[in-house]
């Protein structure tokens, strides 16, 4: 178990935008999610669980940041859009579906999402 308290975010050049270690939370841990490639218009889902998680002695959360190093193949968009997290007692629950591909709809290519890091912890541990 972790014992890093609060959270910083820092830009590309290593220069701190956010700094939220006053705020009492514990970090557990991290998931890479990565290229989730999608093709056409058939109805498209992916989902991911995330289990045996700690989320005791306080109350659970989670984001995501843009996994720094991804390397983009030709051919490709992206969009950054986070998936849909649910929180549960112990696990966490990510998903994407066409809704969330749908933005944006007119590019004509495939579009990539994941790329994204998502952390989660306790507030208030």
């Amino acid at each position: 178990m972790s014992e890093q308290y609060g959270w910083q975010i820092s830009d590309s050049r290593g220069n701190m935008v956010a700094d939220h270690t006053v705020i009492m939370s514990r970090w557990l841990g991290s998931y890479d999610i990565g290229m989730i490639q999608w093709w056409g218009n058939p109805p498209h889902y992916w989902s991911h669980r995330i289990e045996n998680i700690p989320f005791n002695g306080g109350t659970p959360y989670s984001y995501t940041v843009p996994t720094p190093g991804i390397v983009m193949p030709e051919g490709w968009g992206t969009a950054y859009a986070p998936p849909d997290i649910y929180c549960g007692p112990n696990y966490i629950d990510l998903s994407y579906n066409d809704t969330i591909r749908s933005y944006p709809d007119d590019l004509g290519i495939g579009l990539l999402l994941g790329m994204l890091t998502v952390h989660w912890g306790v507030y208030n541990a």
